[in-house]
């Protein structure tokens, strides 16, 4: 599955042929007349690299690499199907499990649809599309973007083989020798929508106006939410280098919501000297931040002021707003303390270690953190005054 939305934006549609060296391509522009080729290694033409460095591709992959299986999860597998997979499809392989990639491609309740291909074959897919600097949106077994229709099946030639569209979920290829003793044999065979000539085969052919692989893609972009990419293939997120203007912004406002948490927690808890010892420590804190500074009298409002100078030079990036909905989030949750905090930008995540007073103080954190943010609760350890534990808050847009 693929959570790339489908759009009306020029896509370059890429199939990598059966020989994993060479490629046919189709620029699918609406509204512009349609430009398609072919790529090989070792001919002198630059037209697919040069369209992929300005437009997306979308990769389709032979379903001859490819084995599509049903399965029914068991009880308790639902959420997470994937490490249920090789263990439900471990007879049925003609390779290792550990050898072998699952592809989730649809989940109903305890139905799923998997897409089974060699761990080498992916990544060796994924080098040629690197090799070529293509911008993949989808890797998409070929006869999966063929039109689905429930009571027959589709088909069209694309060089030595014969795609096949079955169902919602599945299709083979086969090659054109081979075309006449498989269907001769089939048993109750479907109506085949044909989008090439028929071949001169006894079958339930229905043909249709030709077209080709590219053009039925073309015309069938939903096809692109179908996508391998998926566990340790799966797309690693590219963010945008953060300005080099922003960083100190960044930086005190994670300074910030170490102060203010720190504060909140003695408040509620009234330390007496301890907290006069903790007000001590959020001033030099607050001095490693800002060096030119001597007097620093309450170092909360202080750094509160820095920011509001940083915000006002311009559009804010993402990440302190998040800040800004965390520090909210400890505000309205007494007897919490954030001991440390980091971003980790390749997740879009904060994480975070706390503590608590109670293990309800830590429980009503993470249920408000959880309007915001996807909570992940990793080791919690009980203490004498309380809890303490880690969090990965992630954005919304991860």
């Amino acid at each position: 599955m693929n959570n790339h939305h489908t759009s009306s934006a020029a896509v370059l549609i890429v199939r990598l042929n059966p020989d994993a060296v060479t490629a046919i391509w189709r620029l699918a522009a609406p509204g512009d007349a349609a430009q398609a080729g072919e790529w090989h290694p070792d001919a002198d033409d630059r037209t697919l690299s040069l369209l992929a460095q300005r437009h997306p591709a979308w990769v389709l992959v032979p379903a001859s690499d490819c084995a599509f299986h049903r399965v029914t999860l068991p009880a308790g597998a639902r959420r997470r199907p994937q490490q249920a997979l090789g263990f439900l499809l471990e007879e049925q392989l003609a390779t290792e499990v550990e050898e072998s990639h699952f592809a989730l491609l649809h989940q109903h309740k305890t139905d799923c649809a998997v897409a089974v291909v060699g761990r080498e074959k992916m990544r060796a897919w994924q080098a040629w599309c690197e090799g070529l600097g293509l911008n993949v949106l989808a890797l998409t077994p070929d006869v999966l973007t063929l039109p689905h229709s429930p009571t027959a099946w589709s088909a069209v030639r694309c060089g030595e083989q014969w795609l096949f569209r079955c169902d919602s979920w599945g299709g083979m290829a086969v090659e054109t020798v081979w075309l006449d003793p498989l269907l001769t044999h089939w048993q109750d065979l479907a109506p085949i929508a044909c989008y090439s000539p028929p071949p001169d085969i006894a079958a339930p052919w229905q043909p249709l106006p030709a077209q080709d692989l590219l053009a039925l893609a073309a015309a069938n972009p939903d096809a692109r939410r179908i996508c391998l990419r998926q566990g340790d293939f799966a797309a690693k997120r590219r963010r945008q280098p953060t300005p080099r203007r922003w960083r100190p912004a960044i930086a005190g406002a994670l300074a910030l919501l170490l102060l203010w948490s720190g504060n909140r927690l003695h408040d509620h808890l009234m330390l007496g000297q301890q907290a006069d010892a903790a007000v001590q420590a959020s001033r030099d804190f607050y001095r490693q931040w800002f060096k030119t500074e001597k007097n620093v009298v309450n170092p909360r409002q202080q750094m509160q002021q820095h920011l509001r100078e940083m915000k006002n030079a311009g559009a804010r990036p993402a990440l302190i707003s998040r800040l800004g909905a965390l520090q909210q989030i400890i505000d309205d949750t007494p007897g919490i303390r954030l001991r440390t905090l980091s971003f980790d930008a390749a997740r879009n995540a904060l994480q975070l270690e706390i503590s608590a007073v109670s293990s309800q103080a830590m429980e009503q954190f993470s249920q408000r953190a959880r309007a915001g943010f996807r909570v992940q609760t990793g080791e919690m350890k009980p203490r004498a005054d309380g809890i303490e534990g880690r969090l990965t808050l992630e954005g919304d847009d991860a």
